[in-house]
């Protein structure tokens, strides 16, 4: 695991949580989609999105799946 803090790993982590679903998750998935986030929001900032765009592009990502 990284030593940096992830803003998306640790919202997911919360939001599955509230879900009742932490324990159904592996830490392994978290980081893929903690990762993938984060490179779709700079990715985003690269291509001349605002930052509300980028945020909701990367959020996109992050969820995308689960809660169905």
């Amino acid at each position: 695991m990284k030593n940096e803090i992830s803003y998306y790993r640790l919202y997911l982590t919360h939001l599955l949580a509230e879900w009742g679903e932490e324990n159904k998750v592996s830490a392994d998935l978290l980081d893929e989609r903690a990762d993938a986030a984060e490179e779709e929001y700079d990715n985003a900032r690269r291509d001349g999105l605002t930052v509300d765009q980028a945020q909701e592009r990367a959020m996109a990502v992050l969820l995308d799946g689960l809660g169905d």
